[in-house]
């Protein structure tokens, strides 16, 4: 079984590197993190791999048009997901996380480079993670305007922190107003490009 995971995983692997090199794609590429639109808010989003627990864990962080700190969550997913499951599913749980929130404009912002150009519709996504896209375009349509938008690593750290934190926890963290202690360094970073 193990076996046969990797071997896909590999063919995906290799299928979306082929594809990769030849897409003139409308990914926006963002160096740094950037404030969103007035009145339009960003989503990062990100997924850590726990091999050794069978989990994964994905978190999000909102900020508004100012770079304020709006929420956060992170959450355990129990399942042997792989790094491009695990990043497809934080995309997932962002548009969910909007949608608890009420937020109808926003901006999910991603480093898997897959993952936004398959909502991007740039190419049609790998097998293991179709089923996941398809669900996160139908529920993008009861949202007044979603943009999908892909970010370096290091313009992301606030929710590489947060999906790292989830590792932690039993099911699911959230903040609401006041910005968790172990993020706001990177938060600072993050909005005022500060180097740390």
């Amino acid at each position: 079984m193990l076996l046969q995971w990797a071997v896909q995983y590999l063919e995906e692997f290799q299928a979306a590197n082929e594809l990769l090199p030849n897409f003139q794609e409308p990914v926006q590429f963002v160096q740094r993190w950037n404030s969103p639109p007035i009145s339009v808010f960003k989503f990062n989003v990100d997924g850590a791999v726990f091999a050794k627990l069978n989990s994964v864990g994905v978190g999000v962080i909102v900020r508004d048009w100012n770079g304020h700190f709006v929420a956060a969550t992170c959450r355990k997913i129990h399942a042997p997901l792989g790094p491009l499951e695990a990043e497809a599913k934080a995309v997932e749980f962002g548009l969910q996380f909007a949608k608890q929130l009420g937020i109808t404009d926003l901006i999910l912002e991603s480093d898997s480079l897959i993952v936004s150009r398959a909502l991007n519709l740039s190419f049609s996504a790998p097998v293991s993670i179709d089923a996941v896209i398809m669900g996160i375009g139908k529920a993008s349509l009861e949202f007044n305007n979603v943009g999908f938008s892909h970010v370096k690593r290091n313009a992301n750290i606030p929710s590489h922190l947060l999906a790292k934190y989830a590792m932690g926890i039993v099911d699911q963290c959230l903040w609401m107003k006041y910005c968790p202690g172990f993020l706001e360094l990177a938060i600072l970073h993050d909005v005022n490009d500060i180097v740390v």
